[in-house]
């Protein structure tokens, strides 16, 4: 990501312009074909800008529907650990941000380091086509005056689940059985297979020489590689180097993938893939690497330099070789310049300290534009941005001028994200594609008109999944979001930016939008309250669809009486909006009206059991999750196993999406598009979720009738969920929010981030509100979902506050501690302090 205008614009006070952070490159995602017609997805810096050099899989084609050849999801990353005494707070997470670029076919080179706790770190990363193998060269340099030991794990996810044809394990090595040992210099693995089913061929990785296993899911330098369950996905070869000072040393991978296999063919083409491996063991391909980049590797034995085309000759000094590396850019200053801490306040205490004159508005947007500074540019960036307003210290003094005039109001001064589907006419509206770069709407969405006249600051928009598409991650055009409380992994949905914005205090509070799990999952993730309401609770007029009626747009906050705050300004009838045409009748006048600690007291709340399974076979999430349902019973409520679901109707057959978008186009002629075909078919999208053009051929819109069989089909299964709920006798039914552990973010294509768990919500428009429920085992957020009749939304609010009274549940991330405060021109350092990379100056005085 080029972010370095970012925090020269944002700290200009008072500009007028917008910023739209720019993608990486004017090329896309880059796929590379093998002489076997295998296309190796690489993750380099172009669009989504994962830039982990990993393969994000590996398939035959490269479009949407291109089917897998192998179960990678996310292979060949590299997490780094340095023992320098002063951790990095990227210290064993994945490492990304090398600038990788393709120079000529195949071949990927690092344009910036990334610097790690004194340590270089640059890669090399190469499609040998005519081998059907990857080659991963892995350089780090020792920048510091003293000794360095580093850890370093080279891994991946090979497949999902325990269990059946998704599953993988390690099946085989090069000392010829399955128990992988340090002295094995090549692994393979294999997924399960059912007769007669066709699943991803095998992968072999060729590590020559390890210190040991890991587990790449988690504690990788310190749990050993899984050999059972759904662990055993996520293999992991820890190396240790010790660095003299200025010495450089380099990891040599490979990686060899087979063809898709049925249970018949699974055993010969394992025995092709693991003779590729043990060649490439015993003689590595070096063709392409320098003389120093040969004589700096570790991990095998005996290398020429000849054999990569320098001149003969033995390596000398191998011990303290240097190898050339591109620089590695500064990391942005951790400083603000405002005196007061926003870190994890909910909007009720800044609304709190804005009364009481103990800040302005302008002092909490400055802390939350520093925070986007230091947080959300770089190399380390959550990327929960993708657009930053430039006037948002303009409209900061704007509020603070109504206030100072006696104006008051909930959101008056409280800067907030909008998910970037949401229309903004003084920023672009992209949908996380390239498609509509640039695309400024004539009109404002109705929720964020809203919030302006509420006296909200718009601070931004949040980074999405393209086209809200996946409810796995959330990358786009312009970056890859990343979790909030471990950077490695998925922020899950397409509405992550929202999600992490407000996790990592970059904003008070988020608008995002659900179709299956868009709201609640990322909100989940980031420990934070959401409410997918009622069918029309909410305007959706000026949201850019995915699923017309299903689609809906929320809010999402750290406590209820934030939400509240939210649902009090951006729900409601919407004149404009004939689906809303109910709300006015349903809601309460005052939403805080309704937060009462005793809301639970006398409640039946249903269980489902069948749906508190992890469908990977992992416990650690439900077990946390089971465990918060005492905070239910706690609270008053009676908690009832139920036998089975409610019956959902027979979805008609209708293309929901296409109408969506005619819709939309029709209502936004300055967008200049003439059909739905050019919003689906475009070639702008991302490769992997592009379609053909001639898929869009003879698309129509809904008939008339189509259109009463989709309301109809949604209006009877809001009645089949209630009749079942007064059947039942329960006032609520209670879901997990997610089933399992979050995947890392550099996976893709069909496989699942997580043991997903919608409720009946999204197909029925039923409402359900998701709130924290603490952590796991792990440290890792969980959320207990709430799922009522339809029109009870202001019940589940206050069911969900008298829950928050006992559970406590919500958790603030360490990912993005408060920063410093930098001296205001003229203030001294009051002897503490120190001048900054990029010479600021500490005060003595912490930010308040």
């Amino acid at each position: 990501m080029n972010r370095s205008r970012l925090t020269a614009l944002i700290a200009a006070p008072l500009a007028t312009a917008a910023l739209v952070v720019p993608a990486g490159t004017a090329s896309a995602f880059t796929y590379v074909t093998d002489a076997d017609g295998t296309s190796w997805g690489i993750q380099d810096s172009a669009p989504p800008g994962t830039d982990t050099g990993s393969v994000r899989a590996t398939q035959t084609g490269t479009g949407v529907e291109a089917p897998y050849s192998t179960m990678l999801n996310g292979y060949g990353g590299i997490r780094v650990s340095v023992d320098s005494g002063r951790r990095h707070r990227f210290d064993g997470e994945l490492l990304r941000g090398f600038g990788l670029v393709e120079r000529g076919t195949g071949r990927f080179e690092s344009t910036r380091s990334v610097d790690l706790g004194g340590v270089r770190v640059s890669r090399t990363v190469d499609v040998l086509r005519e081998r059907g193998s990857g080659r991963w060269l892995d350089t780090f340099t020792n920048t510091t005056r003293g000794a360095l030991t580093v850890q370093v794990a080279f891994g991946g996810q090979t497949g999902y689940g325990a269990t059946g044809t998704t599953a993988s394990r390690v099946v085989t090595t090069s000392s010829g059985d399955a128990a992988v040992a340090a002295d094995d210099v090549w692994t393979a693995s294999a997924s399960g297979t059912e007769a007669g089913a066709t699943t991803g061929g095998p992968t072999a990785t060729v590590t020559g020489s390890f210190t040991r296993t890991g587990n790449w899911l988690r504690d990788t330098f310190s749990q050993p590689m899984g050999t059972e369950g759904h662990a055993a996905n996520f293999p992991a070869y820890v190396h240790t180097l010790t660095l003299a000072p200025g010495a450089s040393a380099s990891l040599l991978h490979f990686l060899v993938v087979g063809e898709p296999v049925t249970p018949d063919t699974l055993g010969a083409e394992l025995d092709e893939v693991g003779a590729a491996a043990a060649e490439l063991a015993a003689e590595p391909v070096l063709e392409g690497l320098s003389r120093a980049q040969v004589c700096s590797i570790t991990n095998f034995e005996d290398l020429s330099p000849a054999a990569a085309g320098a001149r003969p000759g033995h390596c000398r000094g191998r011990g303290a070789a240097r190898v050339p590396q591109p620089p590695a850019p500064r990391e942005p200053a951790a400083v603000t310049t405002s005196p007061y801490d926003v870190v994890d306040k909910t909007i009720a205490e800044l609304r709190a300290d804005l009364r009481a004159g103990r800040t302005t508005s302008v002092q909490i947007t400055r802390a939350y534009l520093d925070r986007i500074a230091a947080y959300d540019e770089g190399q380390f960036a959550f990327n929960a941005y993708t657009t930053v307003a430039a006037d948002a210290l303009e409209q900061a003094a704007a509020a603070d001028s109504r206030r100072a005039a006696g104006e008051d109001g909930a959101l008056l001064g409280i800067p907030v994200a909008v998910k970037d589907l949401y229309d903004t006419k003084d920023m672009p509206t992209t949908n996380g594609s390239l498609t509509f770069e640039g695309f400024r709407p004539a009109e404002d969405a109705y929720q964020v008109a809203k919030l302006r006249e509420a006296g909200a600051v718009v601070i931004g928009k949040a980074s999405m999944e393209e086209y809200a598409t996946s409810g796995s991650y959330s990358d786009s055009a312009y970056g890859t979001v990343w979790n909030a409380f471990e950077p490695s992994r998925s922020a899950l949905a397409s509405s992550g930016g929202s999600a992490v914005a407000t996790a990592t205090s970059m904003a008070a509070a988020a608008l995002g939008s659900q179709t299956g799990d868009s709201l609640y999952a990322p909100a989940t993730a980031a420990s934070l309250v959401t409410l997918r309401g009622t069918d029309g609770m909410q305007s959706d007029r000026g949201v850019m669809p995915l699923v017309w009626l299903q689609d809906y747009a929320g809010g999402m906050a750290r406590s209820v009486p934030d939400l509240a705050d939210l649902l009090n300004v951006t729900s409601g009838t919407d004149p404009q909006n004939p689906e809303t045409a109910e709300a006015d009748a349903h809601r309460p006048q005052d939403w805080r009206s309704v937060l009462d600690a005793g809301a639970l007291r006398g409640k039946r709340i249903g269980l489902l059991p069948a749906a508190w399974e992890d469908p990977y076979g992992t416990t650690t999430t439900i077990e946390a999750t089971r465990g918060a349902l005492e905070h239910l019973r706690t609270a008053g409520a009676e908690v009832v196993e139920l036998a089975e679901g409610p019956v959902a109707p027979q979805r008609p057959a209708v293309d929901a999406n296409w109408e969506g978008w005619a819709r939309y186009l029709e209502s936004h002629p300055e967008l200049g598009f003439d059909s739905p075909a050019d919003v689906v078919c475009s070639q702008d999208k991302l490769p992997y979720t592009r379609y053909a053009p001639e898929f869009c051929e003879g698309k129509q819109r809904m008939t008339e009738a189509e259109v009463a069989a989709w309301r109809g089909y949604r209006a009877q299964y809001k009645a089949n969920i209630a009749a079942w709920m007064d059947e039942q006798g329960v006032d609520a039914v209670v879901y997990p929010g997610l089933l399992s552990e979050i995947s890392l973010n550099d996976g893709g294509g069909n496989r699942s981030s997580f043991g997903r768990r919608d409720t009946p919500s999204g197909g029925s428009g039923v409402p359900t509100v998701a709130v924290p429920a603490g952590v796991d085992a792990n440290g890792a957020p969980v959320s207990l979902q709430l799922m009522g009749r339809a029109w009870a939304d202001a019940d589940l609010i206050g069911m969900a506050y008298a829950f928050e009274q006992v559970a406590d549940g919500h958790v603030a991330p360490t990912t993005a501690p408060a920063l410093r405060r930098a001296c205001p021109p003229g203030r001294g350092h009051g002897g503490h302090g120190h001048h900054d990379r990029r010479d600021h100056r500490w005060c003595a005085r912490p930010v308040r």
